[in-house]
């Protein structure tokens, strides 16, 4: 009966609440600890552990301002999420580079706005922590020409 109901709810465009007995799955994690209504995502292993680490980037208009929206990085660990980092004032594309920093692959995203005079792409280094959280600045590095493979178009 539960599943009729939950199947039902589902098409109706209602949510189900969250069962405090499992895990909270990633879009409840998402919205009720990160805040986010609307984001664009992708998934792929930044830190070579076997387990995909979830890229987000805002679109909800609260994570975005003149020079762009909040870049989040989650991990899946065991039956839980951590929030590994969060990088604000990012534009898209969100691009994947060959090399890593500190175990976890670099980042790419576009700055621009809020001041800045011509888009720049940027690389995201891991500092052994998280990722920076203002790429307009170090630990930050301007890059001369885009490059990797494109996570978030």
């Amino acid at each position: 009966m539960a599943a009729l109901l939950g199947l039902c709810c589902h098409l109706a465009g209602c949510e189900t609440p969250h069962s405090e007995a499992g895990p909270l799955p990633l879009d409840a994690y998402v919205k009720e600890k990160l805040g986010l209504s609307s984001y664009k995502s992708a998934s792929t292993d930044l830190n070579d552990d076997g387990s995909a680490e979830t890229i987000l980037y805002a679109t909800d208009p609260r994570w975005c301002g003149s020079g762009g929206c909040t870049l989040f990085i989650v991990a899946h660990e065991r039956d839980s999420f951590r929030l590994v980092s969060k990088t604000t004032v990012t534009h898209l594309p969100v691009r994947l580079l060959d090399s890593a920093t500190k175990g976890w692959r670099d980042l790419s995203v576009v700055v621009s706005g809020g001041g800045l005079m011509e888009a720049q792409n940027v690389k995201l280094a891991f500092d052994g922590a998280s990722y920076p959280s203002n790429p307009t600045m170090p630990p930050a590095s301007r890059m001369k020409e885009a490059s990797g493979n494109i996570l978030i178009p």
